[in-house]
Parts: C-alpha cells; structure tokens; sequence
C-alpha cells in the first residue's frame, strides 16, 4: 500500500497570502514641530520622504532605524487669515528619479525643486510659470520626461518637462476642467494619465490620457460620480482610482474603483471607501492602499482610515484608524513591507506586513479599529505573536487534515 498526500507548498502559502494583514509597528515623533499640513510621501532606498508644509521642508526617515534623519529646507509657505494655505505653499508632490537619484518636488510658488539625494539638498529649480503651486508629479524613464499638476490655475494644466536638460518644455491645458489632482505613467503603454477632479463635460470626474509630442489630451475614461483624487497603476493596466470626500458630501455615496485601462472598463467596486488622497501600491504584496482621511459614515461622522484592498480582487482587507488632518498619505516600502502614515498627534506610523489570521483584529468583513497608539520603542504589539501563531497553528492544521483525508493506492 502507497500513501500519497495530496498537499504542496503552493495551497499553504495560497492560505497566508489570503489572510496578509498589516501590524502596528512603531512611532518615529515629529521634529521639529507637529504639522498641520502636509502632502505626498514616498520610499526609496530603505528611505521613507514626507512633504510637510507646516515645517516646510521634506522628512528625510531612515526606515533601518526608524529615525528622523534630516529635514531638507527651501520650500515657500503661503499663509492666508492666519492658516497655512496648501495652493501657495510647499513642498508638494515627490517623485524619485532613480536613475539620477534626484528628487523632484512641487513647490507652493510654482516651481519644482529638484533635491540631489547624494547631498540631501536642493540642486536645481524649474520654473512652471504658475503664480500658484506646482502639486503633484510622475515620471516617465523611457522619455526621461517628468510632468506636474498646476491644479490651482485657471484653467488648470500640466507642466511637461525635460529631466536630462531640467527644462520646461511645455504645458497641457485642461480647459474646463475644476483643478487637477494626481499624475500617473503607465509602463505598459506609455502613457501618462491624469486624474481630473470635475469638468464639465464629466461632473463626477475623469481620467485622461496626455499625448506629450503634441501637448495635448490625448484621450478621457469618465468616471461614475467619484471626483477622483490620487491614482497608482498595480497590475498591468490596472489603475486604482480613490475617490475624495466630494463623493460623499454631493453624490451621497462613497467607493473607490480599479479601472483596466486597456478595455477602459470599471473592473472593480470598493464600496464604502471614499476620501481618500493619496494612494500606493505593493507589487510583492499585490495590494493597494488609500489614505482615506476625508473617509465619512453617513456622509455626516467622520471616520478618517487607511485602507488596504486586494490588487487583484478588490476586495478591502483591512482599514485602520488614523486623522484628517495629516493622514491623507501612504507610502509602503516593497523590500521591507512596511507601511508608512503620518498622524499628527503621534508622529509618523509604521505598520508591518505579517501573514496569519486576526492581525489588529480583523473582522469577518476584512476590516479593523486598529487605531494607531503605538510608540517610538520600534516594538509590535502583543498582537503580532498572536497573530503568528494563529498562522503557524493554520499551517500545521493544513499539513493534518491533507495526512488523514491523504489518498491511499493499493
């Protein structure tokens, strides 16, 4: 008599990667002030960046140690009645360029600085011509062709510009459309794409396609009533769309959407997710997280979350608690699987990626409370060894039922 057991490695780690959660991790404080403002973040080189208006300047964090490295300074602040205002003041949106380990940032006065991340400071500046900020940026390495939002013109239009000659080469208009909000560059077709807030030709907002060789809009999906902020591609073609608060407070419902860009087709419905700003993705994870800071409960109760969805499903499969007065990004860290938020009264949040059931107390809906109280000791909570052990009870309990359902040859 033969025994053939009827279990491979592949359906255990199917069973983990399904119940991937993210745990509190630890707190890094503000330095040298708390702030009230602050824009978009990102990770590269085990280096985690933050534009923070309010200090005006760019959080450089060293994610090896989870230390406030530096704060690279030059950036304008515009303050109207008393307030930082976020259409004049910077910094804004940040792009890496690997290739020349630069920095590109948007400024509150129209320009982008360009940081040398050798030295940490600024090198260059290019001018927009906008009297207003230069927001949000991306990048395209083929072209070596960076473009930024000039959201807060009338109208509204997007700066292209040379990143091998640091130039201005031109601008694309969006003639009625009501500002302008995240840039995107899709490796699969070449593309950038742009997401458009309102216009009147689509109310509830659309992503457009630029066609950079003649400066124009090359090509625009509509969009259900969304008003859509931030935008990232994960799988090929596959870009997720985050809707902002203007979806709940004027449409009366909140959900954000993966829309396949080669079919221009709505593939998924995250329902319930709403205002958010930034967003981000894992391609070693598969997912997609969406600061959802603006996030409301009836339209009325504010309910500000970080929430990370299914690339592939679209299915929600955590949230936490975090503010709506800093929280609107996230930036994960792909080598290390860390996810980073700034919450103003504890300081910039890490999370790390853990496999298992439960993690912060993950309901049968997928989502958490996992309000962020962590503190700067870099410890995890007592939920992250129960959660592993959980995983490692689910596994050996694999292994158990495939030996006694085993098949048996004669």
């Amino acid at each position: 008599m033969k025994l053939i057991i009827v279990v491979t490695v592949a359906v255990i780690f199917r069973l983990a990667s399904a119940q991937s959660v993210y745990s509190l991790a630890s707190t890094i404080p503000w330095t040298p002030k708390a702030p009230s403002s602050v824009d978009q973040s990102l990770v590269y080189n085990d280096t985690y960046y933050l534009a923070d208006r309010s200090n005006a300047g760019v959080h450089v964090i060293s994610l090896a140690d989870t230390t406030n490295s530096k704060l690279i300074t030059g950036f304008t602040t515009g303050i109207v009645n008393g307030s930082i205002s976020s259409s004049i003041s910077g910094p804004d949106g940040l792009v890496v360029l690997p290739s020349r380990n630069e920095l590109w940032v948007g400024d509150g006065d129209g320009t982008v600085k360009i940081i040398d991340l050798f030295g940490s400071s600024i090198a260059a500046t290019i001018n927009t011509t906008s009297s207003k900020r230069a927001d949000e940026l991306a990048y395209d390495p083929t072209n070596d062709i960076v473009v930024a939002t000039n959201p807060n013109e009338n109208p509204p239009y997007v700066s292209v510009m040379s990143a091998a000659n640091r130039t201005l080469l031109g601008r694309i208009n969006f003639s009625d459309a009501s500002g302008l909000e995240q840039p995107a560059f899709n490796p699969a077709d070449g593309l950038f794409y742009i997401s458009v807030p309102i216009s009147k030709a689509n109310p509830g907002g659309a992503i457009s396609t630029l066609n950079i060789a003649n400066m124009s809009i090359a090509k625009t999906y509509p969009l259900p009533d969304c008003v859509p902020a931030g935008i990232v591609f994960g799988p090929t073609n596959a870009l997720f769309i985050a809707c902002s608060a203007s979806q709940i407070t004027e449409f009366g419902y909140a959900a954000s959407y993966i829309l396949d860009v080669s079919m221009g087709k709505l593939v998924a419905n995250i329902s319930g997710l709403a205002g958010s700003d930034q967003v981000a993705y894992s391609p070693s994870s598969g997912l997609f997280f969406a600061a959802a800071y603006q996030n409301m409960i009836n339209g009325t109760v504010p309910q500000p979350q970080v929430a990370v969805v299914n690339a592939s499903s679209g299915k929600l499969v955590q949230t936490f608690a975090t503010d709506n007065v800093t929280a609107h990004a996230v930036a994960v860290d792909d080598k290390s699987g860390l996810m980073i938020v700034p919450i103003m009264k504890q300081g910039i949040v890490t999370y790390s990626f853990m496999a298992g059931a439960g993690g912060n107390g993950t309901s049968a809906s997928g989502t958490t409370s996992g309000s962020a109280t962590a503190t700067s000791s870099g410890t995890t909570s007592t939920k992250t060894s129960a959660t592993l052990k959980n995983f490692t009870a689910q596994v050996l309990g694999v292994f158990l039922i495939a030996s006694i359902t085993a098949i048996f040859a004669l």
